[in-house]
């Protein structure tokens, strides 16, 4: 599995390249086609690289699929895209993208006429998905997700929901796992969607009162620790920067209490 996540991921870096010196609009489709079916691959198999902010380990266990996509036709299709509302937008892309490259492995080897209009209805609502995302530009509201290791170094929340939340992500650590899990009380909304409804009703609460992120003292406020518990930060470097100094100060603090023990063991 290794291997092969090492050779999608080298034929992905040389679609990009090739992607780059290609002028023809057919040619720069079929690319992106093809980029779409690799990402989604890695996607389903752990080993995506989407989320800047979250690591994988080679060990993880595989992320399952979320189940209920399709392309057949045309209401298949809109079933697909009402499963992805309120995800993580860079995978509602992926997700919509592996769609219709998939398709176009279908319909190469579908000879029934009705079939072939039926797929190509569904396509031409994915596409239209696609198209709009774009000009949209949706993927500036992709929230990514605090690795799971700097989460738990916060105190537990006292937010019912909030704790299940920390302990799930905490737990099993790829963000990936959330798009199939869900809250104890509510079995029709996986983990992922509850996550960024919260992030959105924060930030929108932040902006409006004008709440800062950080003390004077470079430690998130509680506003801020609220968003820290749904694993999202607007600022993560300065969230990181916080805890390794935190850290540092702890264990500054260790080491001079141990010298001082030394020291009257030694009077």
């Amino acid at each position: 599995m290794q291997y092969q996540k090492l050779t999608v991921r080298g034929l992905l870096g040389r679609a990009k390249r090739v992607l780059t010196m290609t002028k023809a609009p057919d040619k720069i489709k079929n690319i992106e086609e093809a980029m779409a079916v690799f990402e989604n691959w890695l996607e389903e198999n752990g080993g995506g690289a989407a989320n800047k902010n979250a690591k994988t380990s080679g060990d993880e266990e595989k992320v399952e699929t979320v189940p209920g996509l399709g392309f057949k036709d045309k209401a298949a299709a809109e079933k697909s895209l009402k499963i992805l509302e309120g995800r993580d937008p860079d995978y509602q892309r992926l997700a919509v993208k592996g769609l219709i490259g998939s398709s176009k492995r279908v319909l190469s080897g579908t000879k029934d006429p009705k079939k072939i209009e039926d797929i190509k209805e569904g396509v031409k609502v994915l596409e239209d998905f696609i198209e709009k995302f774009d000009s949209e530009n949706r993927s500036r509201l992709n929230r990514a997700y605090l690795a799971a290791d700097i989460v738990a170094q916060f105190p537990k929340p006292s937010d019912k929901l909030s704790a299940e939340f920390v302990k799930v992500y905490t737990e099993k650590k790829n963000y990936k796992h959330l798009r199939t899990l869900y809250p104890k009380d509510d079995e029709e909304t996986s983990w992922d969607i509850v996550r960024n409804k919260h992030v959105k009703d924060l930030e929108k609460v932040i902006k409006e009162k004008g709440k800062k992120y950080f003390d004077d003292d470079g430690k998130p406020t509680e506003e801020h620790l609220s968003l820290i518990y749904w694993a999202y930060s607007p600022q993560p470097d300065k969230v990181k920067s916080y805890l390794e100094k935190k850290e540092g100060k702890g264990e500054k603090r260790k080491s001079s209490e141990n010298g001082d023990s030394a020291s009257k063991k030694k009077k």
